[in-house]
């Protein structure tokens, strides 16, 4: 009896294993956007992806955080390209306010310009930012929608 339990246990632990290590892979998060500036003010913004949905996971302006993220409605993302210059953005829309992020390429002039940037838009204001050198964006290899 203590065998067939034993055998049963090495025949049942490979699926639980199995199992677990499938769900865990496609809830992986990837984060495609952080933002950090000190600049008119501070600001802190994070973008993950997780199953082709987008979050705005952290927003925080002068060590405030977005209230409630997830009334967040809707959520796009477009490129603009001409020669030499290659620009990505996403935005999310809440209410009357637009959180927009980008990332801005260009060889223009022999110069060779690199940003990454949030843009905040409401009803009659708009702040900028453009993001210290810790920041990063993989907005680029995420398709236009």
């Amino acid at each position: 009896m203590r065998k067939s339990k034993l055998s049963k246990a090495s025949w049942v632990l490979p699926l639980f294993l199995v199992a677990s290590c499938s769900a865990s892979q496609r809830d992986e998060v990837e984060i495609i956007f952080k933002c950090h500036a000190d600049q008119p003010k501070s600001i802190d913004v994070v973008i993950s992806k997780m199953d082709n949905t987008f979050k705005l996971e952290q927003f925080n302006i002068e060590n405030s955080k977005l209230a409630n993220a997830a009334l967040i409605s809707d959520v796009s993302k477009s490129s603009y390209h001409r020669s030499l210059v290659t620009e990505h953005s996403m935005t999310f829309t809440r209410g009357n306010s637009e959180v927009i992020v980008s990332d801005y390429y260009s060889e223009e002039l022999d110069m060779i310009t690199k940003e990454t940037s949030v843009t905040v838009q409401k009803i009659d204001k708009k702040e900028y930012w453009l993001c210290d050198d810790s920041g990063f964006s993989k907005l680029g290899s995420i398709e236009d929608f």
